[in-house]
């Protein structure tokens, strides 16, 4: 599904087939002809259909949704709404240079086509997934509410007191004695969460996670982890502590005085950073919300199969504690 652009011989291809109208008419569904031989439409589908076909029709049905939910509240979507999605993803995926500089419309395009190549996917079906963000973001702005008090303590998670610690996250007891073994023989602690944390995303880093107030939302740091991070001292490595079906080890590296900074003078981007990160949290739930209050009939056999194994698959994960 990904564009290419051809160059060589083959570009002369389209010049060849163009003069050829008779062998398409007498040939039927071909796409093709290679050496005479036809390649039919009906075989490029399947294969289309084997390797997108789950991951398009999920897009479409999500879509489907949001636009009879925008429908139902009498919300209306239009191109520029999409429009607007559009670039604001395109922000995202293409952060402007630390030095200040502006990106140019090509390089943010670029940056664009280079994301969906590395992810596998065409820009139509990025497009879907735009209208439907543009149907969901919607919905959620029609009642979207910031009180003071909301602000104040985003301000405080922004410019209040944070710390910066390194963990270490198991399932298993195996692994949790191997991690303090490591830990016990003076191994330094990032190399220990490479060697054995089960969260990927932060064992990757040797365990650091982004910076975090005392007052960060539960969903983003468990509540005993900050409480155990913010008794701590720098340097400090945290006994084991267990949250859900998981054992977190932790190491502080460095407080983060508060900024000196009025609250009046940062309002409005406080403001706007807390739309950015709760908006697009609500828009998520929003989509499983309506997703399994949905009557879904698959018609097509093998996408029925792969539909289904994805819905026992979601059903797994969401009853199973997850990482936190």
């Amino acid at each position: 599904m990904r564009k290419r652009m051809i160059h060589g011989p083959l570009a002369l291809c389209g010049l060849v087939l163009a003069g050829a109208g008779p062998v398409w008419a007498q040939d039927g569904d071909a796409i093709a002809i290679v050496n005479g031989k036809p390649i039919s439409k009906r075989t490029m589908t399947k294969v289309l259909m084997d390797g997108y076909g789950l991951q398009v029709m999920q897009q479409l049905i999500v879509l489907e949704l949001a636009k009879e939910e925008t429908a139902r509240l009498k919300l209306k979507v239009t191109a520029a709404d999409i429009e607007t999605e559009y670039r604001r993803a395109l922000d995202q995926i293409a952060p402007p240079p630390k030095d200040g500089a502006t990106l140019t419309e090509d390089e943010k395009r670029q940056s664009l086509e280079f994301m969906l190549q590395q992810k596998g996917i065409s820009l139509a079906e990025f497009m879907l997934g735009m209208e439907r963000n543009a149907h969901l973001r919607k919905v959620i702005e029609r009642d979207f509410k910031v009180d003071e008090a909301t602000l104040r303590e985003e301000f405080a998670r922004t410019y209040g007191e944070r710390v910066e610690v390194r963990h270490i996250q198991v399932g298993d007891v195996a692994g949790l004695h191997e991690a303090l073994r490591l830990l016990e023989a003076k191994t330094d602690f990032a190399e220990v969460a490479r060697q054995t944390s089960q969260n990927r995303e932060s064992a990757a880093r040797g365990g650091l996670l982004e910076p975090f107030a005392f007052n960060a939302p539960d969903e983003q740091v468990a509540p005993a982890l900050r409480e155990a991070a913010f008794a701590m001292q720098p340097g400090e490595v945290s006994r084991p502590i267990k949250v859900g079906r998981w054992w977190h080890i932790l190491k502080l590296e460095r407080r983060i005085p508060p900024a000196d900074t009025q609250f009046a003078d940062v309002r409005d981007q406080v403001e706007q950073q807390l739309r950015d990160r709760v908006i697009p949290e609500r828009m998520n739930a929003l989509v499983t919300e309506l997703f399994h209050k949905a009557q879904i009939r698959v018609l097509d056999n093998e996408l029925k199969k792969k539909f289904e194994e994805l819905l026992r698959k979601n059903a797994a994960a969401e009853a199973a504690p997850g990482p936190r």
